[in-house]
């Protein structure tokens, strides 16, 4: 396992096995314990320029794998009792040097694709309305750079609340499940 600076992010190189036919990678194993077990997979095509987020959960775990391209992954901490609370990190994940990364609930989380790219995802609850918070890319409390300032945006996220509301909801929403707390 690599190295962090927000507290429960679990990045694992992975060992890709390439021959005359192809590549081989695993991407998880349940013994590696990097999130709890994941209930749904989801396999997300994206093209150059794409920014997805900001969002964050206050129930469930990501567990993300990027099969093909690149994706610059922004993470920023909002966890109230976390050691790591209000930092932020940019990594950058390319098929070719293929990682792991399990994202804990109360850790923000946003994709940047700067060419076509494929990324693969898992999630720890069933997708639920509720759980799906965010914020705009560019608000300046996440403190993440990101290598384009006009990405393509869904409407959702064109729309998103600033970063306070978000804080906000998110307290509300953990309060409600019970999850509040730092894992």
């Amino acid at each position: 396992m690599r190295p962090t600076f927000i507290a429960g992010v679990v990045v694992r190189e992975l060992a890709p096995h390439a021959d005359e036919r192809g590549r081989f990678t695993e991407i998880y194993r349940e013994a590696w314990n990097t999130c709890p077990p994941n209930l749904q997979w989801n396999c997300v095509c994206s093209n150059a320029r794409v920014l997805r987020g900001v969002h964050v959960h206050a129930v469930h775990h990501d567990y993300l794998f990027v099969a093909a391209g690149t994706l610059v992954l922004g993470l920023h901490d909002i966890r109230p009792e976390s050691a790591t609370r209000a930092s932020s990190e940019m990594i950058v994940i390319e098929a070719e040097k293929p990682l792991g990364i399990a994202i804990p609930p109360g850790v923000c989380h946003g994709f940047y694709f700067p060419i076509p790219s494929v990324h693969v995802y898992a999630v720890s609850e069933y997708w639920n309305a509720k759980d799906e918070l965010g914020c705009r890319f560019d608000s300046p409390e996440l403190g993440l750079d990101w290598p384009d300032r006009e990405p393509l945006l869904s409407e959702r996220d064109m729309k998103a609340g600033d970063y306070a509301q978000m804080c906000q909801k998110y307290a509300v929403a953990s309060e409600q499940s019970g999850s509040g707390e730092t894992r």
